[in-house]
Formats: structure tokens, sequence, C-alpha cells
């Protein structure tokens, strides 16, 4: 009898890897999380240990083929850069490393024209176009940009938090908000919190969820912040597809299309007026996306039934 084959597929985001298992059938092996993989953000010594601690909780770990999307790059590693990563880390016959964006569009699970985009800590936008080539927009970081990202709704709505605060601008319920998670009693403590850097661009990131539980509860402030980075990063992805065909498919992923749809709707919104109207969340996770890549490299077909028997047995 012929052994399973197993694939591993691993979506790096820039604030937590899912790496995930199936085998040739598309049944669900195994699920691990951990963290960042971005060795440009973390670095190359901690991204390769947190790789490390991700393959050592995997119930297997041999594989046949790996594909690995991750937020630090922006095309198809080299072997040498693949190599650099994952020597004595994953044991695989074949390893792919590419993008976030990469495995965010296999998990559009389309052919042709198509288009994603990720709001999570950072931001970007990718396309890929009719001859198979593949062309992005954003993903500056967040020194440069990530319009649109968590990090940038974040920051601009701790700055205008401080503002108000200090009476030059209008007051707002982010400054409340501010001093509740930080844990702080006045919004000067922030300096030593941000400048010894004690705080992390993740929990910056995560303050965004605040952000849009005030621009809800109607807070004018946290409403145009919102208002503003959607129009923002509308623009980065329209200035991505100006040539494209108004109906081409686009998906979207990342913590704050997934859990803020004020924030999302704000974007579409944007979107519609261009007449871009096929606009959706992903069908499938990214770390599925990577999963699909894995099969579709090993010359195993995704039919129905094995997508099917993804969904149904993945949780």
């Amino acid at each position: 009898m012929a052994e399973n084959k197993y694939f591993l597929g691993i979506d790096g985001g820039g604030s937590k890897t899912t790496a995930v298992v199936f085998n040739e059938k598309g049944e669900f092996i195994c699920k691990v999380c951990g963290e960042s993989i971005n060795y440009y953000s973390v670095g190359m010594e901690s991204a390769r240990k947190a790789m490390d601690d991700i393959i050592n909780q995997l119930s297997q770990k041999e594989f046949d083929c790996t594909v690995i999307g991750m937020s630090a790059l922006c095309e198809r590693a080299t072997a040498e850069e693949t190599n650099r990563f994952c020597r004595g880390i994953i044991k695989s016959k074949q390893i792919i490393m590419d993008s976030d964006l990469f495995v965010a569009l296999e998990a559009m699970d389309t052919e042709g024209e198509c288009s994603v985009v990720i709001s999570g800590t950072g931001s970007m936008a990718v396309c890929r176009n009719a001859d198979g080539t593949i062309s992005h927009a954003g993903g500056f970081g967040y020194i440069l940009g990530d319009e649109g990202s968590g990090y940038s709704i974040a920051i601009n709505a701790i700055k205008n938090a401080i503002r108000a605060a200090e009476g030059s601008e209008q007051k707002t319920a982010l400054t409340d908000k501010c001093l509740e998670f930080f844990s702080i009693n006045n919004i000067y403590e922030l300096i030593d919190l941000f400048y010894e850097k004690t705080v992390s661009r993740k929990t910056i990131a995560s303050f965004a969820k605040e952000v849009m539980h005030c621009a809800e509860n109607g807070d004018a402030t946290a409403i145009e912040i919102i208002d503003t980075e959607a129009k923002l990063l509308s623009k980065t992805v329209l200035s991505l597809l100006k040539d494209k065909n108004e109906s081409i498919p686009i998906g979207l992923w990342g913590g704050v299309f997934q859990n803020n749809q004020f924030f999302r709707r704000k974007f579409k919104n944007y979107l519609s007026k261009k007449n871009f109207n096929n606009v959706k969340l992903l069908n499938f996770t990214p770390e599925l996306g990577a999963i699909l890549s894995c099969y579709r490299n090993s010359g195993i077909k995704a039919v129905d039934i094995i997508k099917n028997t993804m969904i149904s047995t993945y949780n």
C-alpha cells in the first residue's frame, strides 16, 4: 500500500504565522499558529526560531511539498533565500517561498485575472494578470506606507487622541480608549511606552479594533480616520487595477477586513464608485491557498472532491 503524501502550507503574515498539514486526499492533519516569520521585521534569527517552534509542534515532520507565503517577500524567493530561511528546519522534497499575497491569490481558486487586497498589521494589493504575471502595489511597510492597515489606523488614532487631550483637536472617545488600552493614567505616559520601544507594532496595530468600536458608536474622529484609511487603501488598489475589467474578482483578507465590517464597507464603497463590485472575503484562507499551490506543484489536481474534503475536515 502506498504511503500517504503530506503537504505543508504556511501563511506568514505581519503578526502571526499559520501552518497547516494536509494529505493528498485533501484531509486535514494538523494546524499550528505561531509568531511572525517576517525576517525583515523580526530578524532572521527570530524568524527561523518562530518557524522551528511551529514545525516542532506539528504532528507530521516530513513533507512532499511545502509552500510558504511570507509578508517579508513581494515575489518568489530565490533558492538561496529559501535555503537560508528553511535549512535545518523544514524537511520537504520541494519548498516554494513567495509573498503572502501569492498564497492569497491561490486562495482565490479562480482562473485568469484576479486580485487580492490584504489589510492586517500591514497592507498590500496584488493582481494576477491575464498572462499569468503578477503585479503588486503598496507594501512599503509601516514607516513609508501601509495605508488602511491596522497599524496605520491605530497610529493615526493615537496621534489624534494626543492632540485631543492637549486641546488642539476636537474631543474624542479615542483619548480614553488609549488610556484604557495601554493601561496608563495620562496621555503623556505614551512617550515612555513608545520611545522606549516597549510597545510592539503588533500591539499598536491591535488598537485598530478600538478605533473601529469608537467609529461604530458614532465618534466623529474615529469615523474620519476609518474613512480616510479606507480611501487611501482603495486608491492603492485602483492604481493596480486601472487597466482591468471592472468585473475582475477581488478578494479581501487580513484582520482589518475580516473583523471590521465598518472598514470593509467603507473600502468596498470606494471601489464601487469606480464600478469594481465583485469584491468579497476569500472563500479559502491563505494557508489553504498554500495547500492548493502544493497540490498544483505536485501534479495533484485539486478537483472539487478534494476541495470539499479540505473544507469539511479543516478546523
